[in-house]
């Protein structure tokens, strides 16, 4: 009787190991959340564009920015963000944002790119979750 009980707690040990092993990735993905979504910015003659890109409250987005003439710079004013944007060609650069508070995030090119340099501009607007009005 006590080798059978050994036995039987063993493969329970067993099952439940191979169970945990089949459920954690799994779980892993779950909080993980969803992928988020993605924004093309096109930084050109000293302008962005879209000039104005549009959130939700709490919702993170992948930013892909790239140039179509020289190299220029993707700063968020306020945060950390400050990227290098390479020239036509040369790739993009990758950045992520998330619309912690409603409000409007300015964002500018960084690296003097020419004459029109202090024009190029741009706003991150994050909509309130409630209400869809935008401040």
């Amino acid at each position: 009787m006590v080798v059978l009980s050994q036995v039987m707690s063993r493969r329970y040990v067993i099952a439940s190991l191979l169970i945990l092993l089949v459920a954690l990735p799994n779980a892993a993905s779950v909080r993980q959340g969803s992928t988020p979504r993605v924004i093309e910015i096109s930084a050109e003659r000293f302008e962005f564009w879209p000039p104005e890109v549009t959130v939700a409250e709490g919702e993170e987005v992948e930013l892909r920015i790239k140039s179509d003439d020289t190299m220029h710079g993707f700063r968020i004013v306020g945060t950390g963000t400050n990227l290098l944007i390479p020239k036509r060609g040369k790739g993009v650069a990758v950045g992520r944002f998330t619309g912690s508070r409603p409000g409007r995030y300015s964002f500018e090119c960084s690296r003097m790119c020419g004459a029109g340099h202090n024009f190029m501009r741009g706003e991150i607007v994050v909509r309130p979750s409630a209400t869809g009005k935008v401040p």
